[in-house]
């Protein structure tokens, strides 16, 4: 890609997330985005179709780099504990655009995204998890579970402990069986 095309990406990208941090993605303008970012305003529509494709981009490219640090993981019993861990890691390293890109009515998007993506690449490595409804609710448990640990009491707790915390529920969830 060229170097220009680039640069002017990050520029836009950057000036985008500077503006979503403080302001709902319904309200950030085009034209704010284009002077923050020094780029003209067809620059940015040979780029981006609009303002939600460009954020909708930028989430994709979240989604799939929090995925890539999973996807090591099965969810087998002896495999929750680490997906729970690699989980909670995983958002709290990406903290910052998190908290951006998925704040307010985008909150609960985000950790039904992430529960998809694990879902089908859990499926594509067994074929068998898709018909098991244990495993898959042994998934929904984890991820919105972790999820919502991180985003409501990771600053209640220091992040080692919180995690082990997890890690344990994790732990007892699979050993639950009907």
């Amino acid at each position: 890609m060229d170097i220009r095309i680039e640069k002017t990406d990050r520029a836009i990208e950057k000036a985008f997330l500077e503006l979503r941090a403080k302001t709902p993605l319904e309200k950030i303008k085009i034209k704010d985005l284009c002077a923050l970012a020094c780029v003209n305003k067809s620059t940015f529509y040979a780029h981006y179709e609009d303002i939600y494709a460009l954020s909708d981009q930028l989430e994709k490219k979240l989604i799939e780099d929090i995925l890539a640090s999973v996807l090591a993981v099965k969810l087998t019993v002896a495999q929750t504990e680490t997906l729970t861990r690699d989980l909670f890691r995983a958002f709290v390293q990406n903290r910052q655009a998190v908290n951006i890109l998925f704040s307010g009515s985008r909150q609960g998007i985000f950790a039904n995204c992430i529960e998809k993506g694990l879902r089908e690449r859990l499926t594509a490595q067994d074929p068998t998890f898709a018909a098991d409804p244990k495993r898959g609710i042994l998934l929904s448990f984890c991820v919105q579970g972790c999820f919502y640990a991180f985003a409501n009491n990771s600053s209640q707790m220091d992040e080692k402990h919180l995690v082990d915390l997890l890690a344990e529920i994790a732990k007892a969830a699979q050993r639950i069986t009907v």
